[in-house]
């Protein structure tokens, strides 16, 4: 075989090696992405850590606030309607003026009160988050709030802690937790408050197979139901997910088309919940079927609400939609449980989840009869009710009949009345074309504080 010959062999069997080679890893990325396995998590983990890094530089250089920023949908800044003359004071938590905070007004928008917040000054260690502290003030929100009658205010740091300034805005006490999303009042003194751990293999209180069988999996998220007492002390812990297991509903837990390969990895949190809401005395005879004190839960991964005892942590009731992504449910005095309806999935959201200017505007507030079943939408997805949170929002019942909804991703809270208009709103301009997150709106009426005088003297 001549010289040409055996070149051309060798650059043949060089080609041919390495299309082997090149189908082989291939066929192995192929394999990897399906099963989830540590060449494809490695992958997506670089992917993910570079694209976060990059979309966090204007937060981490405290240039812009991106993570708290949304398209405008709504013209104007501030109270841009009041229709209704009462003596009602809203607060509302957002970000404002370049930071969290919170502000208390009146119905025309004059300032009553008003506390900022500063993740790194309220929480100097950090230890207790592991790896998911924020990393800047800018890297965490205000979600879930409660103004108490003295006019001191017990606010969620998203994920990061639960803390308790009075009305002057000094400190009072801090939970060091990774608490989230709602804060409420418990009837015998307190607040529930949903809270977060992180279970590692090997190191783990409960398992919750398969969830925590996988290989290679970092943490589980475990979603907690916590009593807070009035001195911010945590009375009551429970495991939502230990729950369900413990009330057969493992089924449910699963239904959700997941392979569970166990090279796999699972999407962190098992259930996401995102409201606790307890049953009062003064509507408990609506329920037959409950009694005071049972909390409703929202488990925005299941599609569910269910009812429990925290005495026994007995399941009562349960349903999955015809809701979607659900968050904030609420037990009303006519026996039905009203919620803010998401009704849409993240797939419809840009980058870092802003949301579309141009819908479609599919969120609702709707109502369940836990007795039979039936749901209706009660406001929203129709002509003239346009609005949209592909991820969190808000609705408090009011008296009038009417709702006070939050709409975060607008920068939005609104109120309408029994007739379904509205009649007073608040838009959080952040410039021309851009508002700032509100993350919550609350109603109160003036005759439920106990503050005569809201000045403070100068710090």
């Amino acid at each position: 075989m001549g010289d040409g010959q055996r070149d051309g062999s060798r650059t043949v069997s060089a080609v041919a090696g390495i299309a082997l080679l090149a189908a082989g890893a291939f066929g192995y990325g192929l394999w990897s992405g399906a099963t989830g396995g540590w060449a494809y998590r490695a992958v997506m983990s670089l992917l993910d850590t570079a694209g976060l890094a990059l979309s966090e530089v204007p937060n981490l250089v405290g240039s812009e606030p991106v993570d708290f920023l949304q398209p405008a949908r709504h013209a104007g800044q501030g109270v841009t309607l009041n229709v209704v003359a009462d003596d009602r004071l809203i607060a509302i938590a957002g970000f404002f003026d370049g930071q969290n905070g919170i502000r208390l007004m009146r119905r025309d928008g004059t300032l009553v009160a008003a506390w900022t917040l500063q993740f790194s000054r309220d929480f100097p260690e950090t230890a207790y988050l592991e790896d998911r502290a924020p990393q800047t003030d800018w890297n965490v929100d205000l979600h879930g709030l409660v103004v108490n009658p003295d006019g001191s205010v017990v606010v969620n740091y998203e994920y990061a802690g639960l803390i308790k300034l009075d009305r002057c805005g000094r400190r009072e006490w801090t939970l060091e937790h990774a608490t989230h999303h709602s804060v409420e009042k418990a009837e015998g003194g307190g607040y529930w408050v949903p809270g977060l751990r992180l279970l590692h293999p090997g190191r783990m209180e409960d398992a919750f197979p398969p969830f925590t069988d996988m290989k290679g999996v970092p943490y589980i998220l475990d979603n907690l139901i916590l009593k807070v007492s009035e001195d911010g002390e945590i009375t009551q812990a429970k495991s939502v997910p230990r729950i369900l297991f413990d009330n057969g509903m493992e089924p449910i837990l699963t239904a959700n088309g997941m392979s569970f390969f166990a090279t796999g990895r699972w999407n962190d949190e098992i259930v996401h919940m995102n409201k606790i809401a307890e049953l009062p005395a003064a509507m408990a005879a609506a329920f037959p079927q409950f009694a005071p004190g049972d909390l409703l839960l929202s488990l925005r991964e299941q599609n569910m609400l269910l009812v429990v005892s925290p005495g026994d942590w007995r399941v009562k009731w349960h349903q999955v939609g015809p809701w979607r992504r659900q968050h904030d449910p609420e037990f009303m005095p006519d026996g039905t449980i009203a919620l803010f309806n998401n009704n849409a999935y993240r797939t419809l959201l840009g980058e870092r989840d802003t949301s579309p200017v141009d819908g479609p505007f599919v969120s609702e507030i709707g109502r369940v009869d836990p007795r039979t079943g039936a749901y209706e939408d009660l406001w929203g997805n129709r002509p003239g009710q346009a609005m949209l949170s592909v991820i969190r929002g808000k609705q408090e019942p009011l008296a009038s009949g009417g709702f006070l909804v939050t709409e975060f991703e607008a920068g939005r809270a609104f109120e309408t009345d029994a007739d379904g208009m509205i009649v007073w709103e608040y838009v959080n301009h952040y410039d021309g074309t851009r508002v700032a997150e509100i993350t919550e709106a609350r109603s109160y009426p003036a005759s439920y504080f106990t503050v005569t005088d809201w000045s403070c003297p100068a710090p």
